[in-house]
């Protein structure tokens, strides 16, 4: 399991985000948002790097594809699932039911098809991270 974040108001500066997306125009504008967000982010191109990342970066949230060139998303949250209850949403285009739904049986906590609405993603982003650590988005608390 990641490390504890503490609870205050600075917590979302703490927390790591690792994105496993072998598109690189997608990976930067989810990395350029979730910086823009607060957060640090790794970016990996395929699962084999990504798990390296993961194991390397000890992350928060993990935003993961379906379809990358090495392996399956499927099969890289098995691998995280092995390891650890980090928070798993997936970002993908992807969009046949039952891809969606064994991806959610087998551990992830969201799926979001591509293209996305960046309002929601953000929001989904900072639910997942509000309920597994404890971040509350100042930004948002108005």
């Amino acid at each position: 399991m990641a490390p504890h974040i503490p609870r205050h108001h600075d917590a979302r500066r703490l927390a790591r985000v690792l994105i496993i997306d072998d598109d690189s125009g997608f990976r930067a504008l989810v990395e350029d948002t979730l910086t823009r967000m607060g957060f640090a982010v790794e970016s990996r191109p395929v699962g084999t790097s990504g798990l390296t990342a993961f194991s390397d970066q000890e992350p928060h949230l993990v935003i993961l594809d379906m379809m990358m060139p090495d392996l399956t998303g499927i099969e890289v949250l098995r691998k995280i699932r092995n390891r650890s209850d980090v928070p798993v949403l997936f970002l993908s285009s992807c969009a046949n039911e039952s891809d969606v739904a064994r991806a959610l049986h087998l551990g992830a906590d969201d799926y979001i098809l591509k293209p996305f609405r960046l309002l929601e993603f953000e929001g989904r982003v900072h639910a997942l991270l509000r309920r597994a650590w404890g971040i509350e988005p100042a930004r948002y608390l108005h």
